[in-house]
């Protein structure tokens, strides 16, 4: 998000005055190819890691309801990729569905903007100050460290997970899920279905923690 060396302060995509319009008008593009106004977020979003090996539906809240594994994992990601190629799938649909819900928002400002006795488009929304830009800035940097500095700290007390038979093992610090390793020597006797269920598993322990951090 931020530049390196001299640039550090300096947003890649900063977008205030007229481009606040042009960003306006990009979302209301993505917005149309989606289905305009009448766009509803899905119940559910699928998505996979790099590779395609794995793939992971969430739903509307980002909670986990299935998962698929490739029979041909073995060639594509070996066993040292499982766990992390699980983790990324995860990440992926969650982002996903963020994305959806956005849209989804977006689509119902539209609408209650259409259905008004009074329609017009959004007024232009006049561009901060140089003085409100910095302070935002700053305010930014601060969450940001404050968010780090917690985050090393729950590094140091990071609570173990763990999958139906013992197939895979989690790592939940600062109130998410951050690692998942599957245990070669049992792994490799498991099938697809078993692999899902421990994988399933896993992610409803993770997200247990994860509501209750």
């Amino acid at each position: 998000m931020y530049g390196e060396g001299r640039d550090r302060w300096r947003l890649r995509e900063i977008a205030f005055g007229v481009d606040r319009a042009q960003q306006r008008q990009a979302a209301l593009a993505e917005l149309a190819e989606a289905g305009g106004r009448d766009y509803r977020a899905p119940a559910t979003e699928e998505a996979g890691d790099e590779g395609g090996t794995v793939r992971v539906s969430v739903d509307q809240t980002g909670a986990v309801v299935d998962v698929h594994i490739r029979s041909d994992w073995r060639d594509r990601i070996g066993v040292g990729g499982l766990g992390p190629a699980l983790l990324e799938a995860r990440q992926n649909a969650v982002g996903a569905m963020a994305r959806a819900l956005i849209l989804a928002g977006l689509a119902e400002r539209e609408r209650v903007a259409a259905d008004g006795p009074d329609w017009r488009p959004v007024p232009y929304v006049e561009p901060m100050t140089i003085e409100e830009v910095w302070q935002r800035l700053s305010d930014h940097e601060d969450q940001l460290y404050r968010r780090r500095k917690a985050a090393r700290a729950a590094e140091n007390h990071a609570r173990p997970v763990g999958g139906l038979l013992s197939l895979f093992s989690g790592r939940c610090a600062g109130g998410r899920l951050v690692g998942i390793t599957a245990e070669p020597m049992r792994i490799q006797q498991a099938d697809t279905e078993q692999l899902r269920h421990a994988a399933l598993d896993l992610f409803r322990q993770a997200e247990s923690i994860e509501v209750a951090t």
